[in-house]
């Protein structure tokens, strides 16, 4: 149904028969990283691109006749970072006669584009536009969108059934305790079946799928494998049994929930299929739960434990158990009841108001590292990196972005073929989620962990019951690998414990800088209530330390930049130790600012004050003793030193 064009780097004619598929990033119910990810695009800078305006001139004719149409809808957008797909400006969509057009396309990081449509003819997209302007003809052939009959199981007409067809940007939510289509995206279109079981769409460039859910039966059909008028047999529904168990005991009374589950770029170039499965329902005094109608596709079963803040916008997920469900089978599952407890508890420094424990959402991923032969954009995107540093002008940008868009699509199309492999289905499929259940003194368990590598997450904010928690301010954030031991019985009763973890609030932009009194490397006091109305660069470092020498030339940059400026000082805080470490250190790497020593870490509180995770530590403190520019590294240290300073004194 569509093929890839480009238009070539300058303004030209081109003649476009067909057009670019798209997709759209949904979010699902549980996420999960995404091992070959591929890259997001910015400017030079990391921000946003202004947008400029592209102006687009076209002809639009019949492919039979090369007569003009008489009315036809020209409808303007951007290529989406997924470089797959377009984002269509529906606002922009406008009625043109007489087989000409003239608009202007907003241009920001991304080429814009023009979407063509015409009663009874099918649709055209201009591919990505080049240029600040653009001479395009279309000619549009006559045709229609899919059509065909849909069968009940044993093979009669299905009359009166709902059809979903489904946009590459679409999607149809099933819901509810027998799954039906409780709602839709808003330009999902759907059609009824007539007494013959008939049913038929317009064409659509971005056409996916037709999806069916009905009493009869489900099914879901992609349309690169569907040829119109063709048959859509439904398949019968499955149904998902089992009991919930908290180690030795019944899970009674727990929320137990059943989702899609899908791996990266199955449905490419959708990131997820059609269809969202959410359904919960809450065991017996048994532990039992059962979900009686089932799509047969690939399904996750997990309890939703009783944790975390209520109405936050996480969902706890644990015992994550995924299926492939066949059509009118009948599956029974055990959530839980093996492996072993693993426990702990976690002491927060440098922070004075209260947590509510209990209201945390924290986590265990199991881990296994990625199989050597699943496909990743690595390589890709040190060649579009490369290319954009050697490019001199941007036609050469504009060539160097095509070819990255060439090789994203090659990527993402064997990510595709791969994740739909046993080996990579059961790569993914294998992945599992634990969740940390509170008590009000820090205290933790995670029940019923089998043996493996896992990590810990623990992502602390600010209680913020304005903001979701994606958007409150952090305090820590400690990962943690964990080994849990195998149980030889299948379940173990003794937990592995974990003792006390330590977090530290980290300092954000406008906290109070903790004061110190330090001793240099020359034997000299310094404090940094000294500093008063200067902005102080304060770099807490190592000799030991590699990253602390990697960082060196930026600091130096710094320092040779602004220290003739009376309103600007730098002081290093040197963790070595030895001072005779740290003075080799400084003079070896010609570090000529205040250098202050601190001593071995566990010796002193004051990288603990500060929310020290790692060296170096690098932060801006202001002239009124608060902290400017939190977690400096690279270029960014000299930045924000050049913003602070050319800001109002």
């Amino acid at each position: 149904m569509s093929s890839n064009l480009r238009l070539p780097m300058r303004p030209t004619t081109l003649i476009l028969l067909a057009g670019l598929s798209a997709r759209l990033v949904l979010p699902g119910v549980a996420q999960a990283r995404d091992p070959s990810v591929s890259m997001q695009l910015f400017d030079s800078s990391g921000n946003k691109a202004k947008p400029v305006q592209v102006k687009v001139i076209g002809r639009v004719a019949d492919a039979d006749t090369g007569l003009p149409l008489p009315d036809f809808y020209v409808t303007t957008g951007a290529q989406n970072r997924d470089l797959a797909s377009f984002d269509w400006e529906e606002k922009s969509r406008a009625l043109f006669t007489q087989g000409e057009f003239a608009v202007s396309a907003a241009r920001e990081k991304l080429p814009p584009a023009v979407l063509i449509e015409a009663e009874g003819y099918l649709p055209q997209s201009s591919g990505p536009i080049a240029g600040m302007e653009a001479h395009l003809n279309f000619l549009l052939k006559k045709g229609a969108g899919p059509s065909g009959v849909v069968l009940t199981p044993d093979g009669r007409p299905a009359a009166g059934c709902p059809v979903y067809f489904s946009r590459l940007k679409d999607l149809v939510f099933l819901e509810g305790p027998k799954l039906s289509p409780a709602s839709k995206s808003s330009r999902t279109r759907s059609a009824v079946t007539d007494r013959a079981g008939r049913f038929s769409f317009a064409p659509d460039l971005d056409a996916f799928a037709l999806l069916v859910a009905d009493d009869a039966g489900f099914a879901e059909v992609k349309l690169e494998n569907f040829n119109s008028p063709g048959e859509i047999r439904l398949q019968p529904w499955a149904r998902v049994e089992g009991a919930l168990m908290i180690g030795a005991l019944p899970g009674s009374n727990e929320t137990v929930r059943l989702a899609d589950a899908f791996a990266p770029y199955a449905d490419y170039p959708r990131p997820m299929p059609p269809y969202s499965i959410s359904v919960k329902t809450t065991t017996d005094g048994l532990g039992r739960f059962v979900f009686p109608r089932v799509p047969p596709v690939d399904v996750k079963i997990f309890h939703a434990a009783k944790t975390g803040r209520a109405g936050a916008d996480t969902l706890p997920i644990t015992q994550i158990t995924n299926l492939t469900l066949k059509a009118g089978e009948t599956r029974a599952v055990t959530l839980g009841g093996r492996g072993r407890p693993v426990v702990g508890r976690v002491v927060l420094k440098n922070y004075h108001k209260p947590i509510a424990w209990q209201d945390q959402l924290f986590w265990m991923d199991s881990l296994a590292p990625e199989p050597p032969d699943c496909p990743n954009f690595q390589a890709v995107q040190r060649h579009y990196h490369a290319a954009m540093r050697a490019a001199k002008n941007q036609q050469d940008k504009d060539a160097a972005f095509n070819r990255y868009a060439e090789e994203h699509d090659r990527v993402a199309r064997q990510l595709r073929a791969y994740y739909s492999s046993p080996a990579g289905r059961g790569y993914w499929f294998s992945k599992r989620r634990f969740v940390l259940r509170f008590s009000p003194d820090g205290s933790f368990r995670v029940d019923d962990v089998p043996g493996g590598k896992y990590q810990l997450t623990m992502d602390l904010r600010e209680p913020d019951l304005k903001l979701d928690r994606r958007h409150s301010p952090p305090i820590d954030l400690h990962r943690q690998e964990i080994n849990v031991p195998d149980s030889p019985d299948g379940r173990a009763a003794a937990p592995l414990d974990l003792g006390v973890i330590n977090m530290v609030a980290q300092l954000n932009q406008g906290d109070l800088a903790p004061d110190f009194t330090v001793q240099t490397l020359e034997g000299k006091t310094i404090k940094l209530s000294d500093y008063k109305n200067q902005y102080v660069l304060l770099v807490f470092w190592a000799a030991s330390n590699s990253p602390s020498a990697a960082e060196m030339p930026n600091l130096k940059e710094t320092c040779a930049a602004f220290k003739t400026n009376p309103r600007f000082a730098m002081i290093g805080l040197s963790l070595d130790a030895d001072i005779a470490s740290a003075r080799a250190f400084s003079l070896e790497n010609h570090a000529d600012w205040t250098q202050g020593f601190l001593g071995p870490w566990s010796e002193t509180g004051l990288p603990d004050q500060y929310g020290v995770k790692s060296l170096p530590f690098i932060l801006l403190i202001d002239p009124g003793g608060r902290v400017f520019a939190p977690g400096l590294r690279g270029k960014m240290i000299q930045s924000a030193v050049e913003t602070a300073l050319s800001g109002p004194q």
